[in-house]
């Protein structure tokens, strides 16, 4: 078994698209540890990349344990105090644990924690350190997603597949079009389209109980890309949805300051008392559980209908009824 793991970690460590990522980490980690500001749409523009790429080197370095701090939309520094010069690592050193650390994660839990428990020392020599770093508490293993080269091979060449998908209401079998793989906080899924139908479909990993790629191919949709890149959260949708106007509390207004939570999240206007007036574009199911953690420090101000949704959805719960989300 040690001896197959080593193969993959080999394998990996050969593959040229982490070279690229390795030189990308290395390049922000040189940049941010001058006590400098990066912004992903110039990192993008430099390593001739997605944003989405950028985003996600950013958050690999984030739950690596070096804590970015997002000065506005787009642009992060070190936590204030922060430095790689007081842990006594190099760029490369911090780029190398933020590299295996990914590679971690794929090969499993034990890999996962393990390593987990590495960087916690290794960014903390001593008890005394002023920082303390959480890290997420849900890896997120490839090695937990079934029929994954199966999967690869037809998101490539764009081929249809039939599963067998374990719901609530039993095991199913879908004939679906396949588009990426994904993962949102921890969870992997196959993002796909039912055949026949232009909506998007996502597919726990760990349901898939059977797969067959089939000979016929389909043609993805062009709102793939912008789908993904405007997404926050697994709820997302193909269609962008309609204008949502919130209002948040000045006591939580920092957090929306510094930190996306919504799709297409814009400030538009922040009163005198420090409230702000927020906006996004998103279907309910994408802001909903997002609303109701901030609850009592955000309200919806329209559209009406999703401010009703809320409120029934709590009356539910206060009720001792299980909400029905849909």
């Amino acid at each position: 078994m040690a001896r197959c793991k080593t193969s993959e970690v080999v394998s990996l460590a050969k593959n040229k698209n982490y070279d690229k990522k390795i030189f990308r980490l290395v390049s922000i980690l040189n940049k941010l540890n001058g006590g400098g500001k990066v912004r992903s749409s110039q990192l993008a523009e430099e390593f001739n990349v997605s944003i989405r790429s950028v985003q996600r080197d950013l958050d690999l370095l984030n739950m690596t344990g070096f804590p970015l701090d997002m000065q506005e939309k787009g642009v992060y520094s070190f936590m204030s105090g922060f430095s790689l010069r007081k842990l006594m690592l190099t760029d490369e050193e911090a780029s190398l644990l933020s590299f295996f650390h990914e590679i971690a994660n794929s090969l499993g839990k034990n890999f996962s924690e393990s390593f987990r428990s590495l960087v916690s020392k290794v960014l903390a020599k001593e008890d005394s350190s002023p920082f303390f770093v959480k890290l997420p508490g849900i890896p997120a293993h490839m090695k937990n997603f079934p029929f994954v080269k199966e999967l690869e091979q037809a998101v490539q060449e764009s081929q249809k597949i039939l599963i067998k998908y374990e719901s609530a209401k039993g095991l199913r079998e879908h004939q679906l079009c396949p588009l990426k793989l994904v993962n949102f906080e921890g969870f992997w899924y196959l993002l796909a389209m039912p055949e026949g139908k232009r909506q998007f479909r996502k597919f726990r990993s760990e349901k898939i109980k059977a797969l067959e790629v089939l000979d016929e191919t389909f043609n993805p949709p062009r709102n793939l890309k912008t789908a993904l890149e405007r997404s926050v959260n697994i709820w997302f949708s193909e269609e962008p949805g309609e204008k949502i106007l919130l209002e948040i509390d000045k006591d939580a207004a920092h957090y929306f300051k510094k930190k996306i939570y919504f799709p297409e999240q814009r400030i538009i206007k922040e009163k005198k008392d420090a409230t702000l007036i927020l906006q996004t574009q998103a279907n309910h199911n994408e802001v909903l559980r997002t609303i109701i953690q901030w609850i009592p420090d955000i309200r919806v101000i329209q559209p009406k209908e999703l401010d009703v949704k809320i409120k029934g959805l709590l009356k539910e719960y206060l009720k001792g009824s299980k909400p029905r989300w849909g």
